[in-house]
């Protein structure tokens, strides 16, 4: 009777005492209690996803300051937002950034090859490329799209845009 008692009630009671031993781990406080030494603070900088650093008068050489908060950018998709923000009609999709390289895309490139002349394709890449390079570590901004009439795909260098002055408001 004794063996019997042992064994269906005696050793699983033993188990689940075990269990319960085992699983139980130390009493943690609530996040009120806890001492600012035990918690990592983490601080999480939200970036804006649409950025445009620079509008650009490409005839006079000058650039003007648009984005000017202390939030450190380093998105080159919301730098490509902003662009697409003042060229709708020109649609620049990021691909990757490799190295120092910042590759984007337009499938439909007809606006600007064609539509906005010269001066104004020149002024959009000039665009382009002085919002892409201000981000940290990018030099250069290779762009693909269908050569057209008033513009061609390459790969363009910040050091090109140098010359671009900053206008002082």
């Amino acid at each position: 009777m004794i063996k019997k008692f042992t064994h269906r009630i005696g050793i699983p009671a033993v188990i689940a005492l075990f269990l319960l031993q085992a699983c139980g781990g130390p009493d943690v406080k609530p996040e009120a209690e806890r001492d600012k030494d035990d918690v990592l603070e983490e601080v999480i900088v939200e970036q804006p996803d649409t950025v445009l650093f620079w509008t650009v008068d490409n005839s006079n050489k000058l650039k003007t300051r648009v984005y000017k908060d202390s939030v450190k950018i380093t998105s080159p998709e919301s730098v490509i937002n902003g662009i697409n923000s003042i060229y709708p009609s020109v649609e620049l999709k990021f691909v990757k950034k490799s190295g120092d390289t910042i590759y984007a895309h337009i499938d439909s490139a007809e606006t600007l090859t064609s539509d906005m002349g010269s001066f104004g394709a020149s002024e959009y890449i000039s665009t382009v490329v002085l919002n892409l390079t201000t981000l940290d570590s990018v030099n250069f901004v290779n762009l693909d799209f269908q050569e057209g009439s008033h513009a061609s795909p390459g790969v363009f260098s910040k050091n090109r845009y140098e010359r671009f002055k900053e206008k002082e408001e």
